[in-house]
C-alpha cells in the first residue's frame, strides 16, 4: 500500500470509532442515571451527602458520565481498529501474539480503575474527612467535585495498570530485560512516586497510599520479564 492508501484506511478506521463512540455516547444518557445513583449511594456509605452549586452542575456530571461510559465501552474497539491498521505489516505469528493483548490491556484497565475505586478511593476518602472531624468542620461536596476527584484517581490508576504488560512487551522486543529493570528500579521507584503526585491529593499518607501499588505493579512487570525474555 502507497502512502494515500495508509491515509484512507486510517481514516476509515477513525470514522468507525469515531460513529460508534457517537452511538455509545448519545445511549450513554440513558445509563448516566444509575451511574449517578451509584456514586450517590456510595458517598452515603462513606457518610456524606453529595449536593450540587452551580445551574449546570446536573448536566455536566450526565454529559461527565454519558462520555466515560462511551470511552470504557469503546475501548475494546478501538485497540481492535489500531491491530487492524498493523495486522498487514505483520508475521502471522505476530498477529496471533497482539491479538492476544488486546483483552488483556482492557481487563488490565478495569483492574485498576476497579481497585482505585474500591480501595484507594474511599481510603483517601476517610482520611480526608477524618482530619475535617478532627478540626471542627462537616464537609459539604458537590457531585462535580466528588466526580471529578474520584475520576482523578481512578483513569490514572487503571493506564497505570497496564505497567506489567508493557514491561513484557519491550522485553519480548528486546528493549530491556530483567536485569536491567532491577538495575533502573531506584529510578524507576521515583518516577512512579512523581506520578503518584500528581494523582494522589497533595499529603504524605494519601501519596503512600497511592504509590505502593504502582511499586508493587513494577515488580510484577519485573517477574512477567523474567518470564517472558525470549530464549537465546
Amino acid at each position: 500500500m502507497g502512502l494515500l492508501a495508509h491515509i484512507g484506511e486510517l481514516r476509515r478506521r477513525l470514522l468507525i470509532c469515531a460513529g460508534v463512540f457517537l452511538v455509545l455516547f448519545i445511549g450513554g444518557f440513558w445509563a448516566a442515571r444509575p451511574v449517578i445513583e451509584w456514586l450517590e449511594r456510595s458517598g452515603e456509605a462513606l457518610g456524606m451527602s453529595l449536593h450540587v452549586f452551580r445551574v449546570t452542575d446536573a448536566l455536566s456530571i450526565m454529559v461527565q458520565s454519558a462520555f466515560w461510559i462511551a470511552i470504557i465501552l469503546i475501548f475494546p474497539l478501538v485497540l481492535f481498529q489500531i491491530w487492524q491498521f498493523v495486522k498487514p505489516g505483520l508475521y502471522e505469528a505476530e498477529r496471533r501474539l497482539t491479538l492476544l493483548y488486546i483483552p488483556a490491556i482492557f481487563m488490565l484497565f478495569l483492574i485498576g480503575a476497579t481497585f482505585a475505586y474500591t480501595i484507594v478511593f474511599p481510603t483517601v476518602l476517610r482520611f480526608m474527612f477524618g482530619l475535617s472531624a478532627e478540626l471542627g468542620l462537616t464537609p459539604v461536596i458537590g457531585i462535580r467535585e466528588y466526580f471529578d476527584f474520584m475520576l482523578r484517581l481512578v483513569v490514572p490508576f487503571g493506564i497505570l495498570f497496564e505497567l506489567p504488560l508493557l514491561l513484557m512487551l519491550l522485553t519480548k522486543l528486546g528493549i530491556v530485560t530483567p536485569v536491567s529493570l532491577r538495575k533502573i528500579r531506584k529510578y524507576a521507584y521515583f518516577a512512579l512516586l512523581v506520578s503518584a503526585g500528581f494523582i494522589a491529593p497533595p499529603d504524605a499518607f494519601s501519596l503512600l497510599i497511592v504509590t505502593f501499588p504502582l511499586i508493587l505493579l513494577y515488580e510484577i512487570g519485573i517477574g512477567i520479564s523474567s518470564l517472558s525474555q525470549p530464549k537465546r
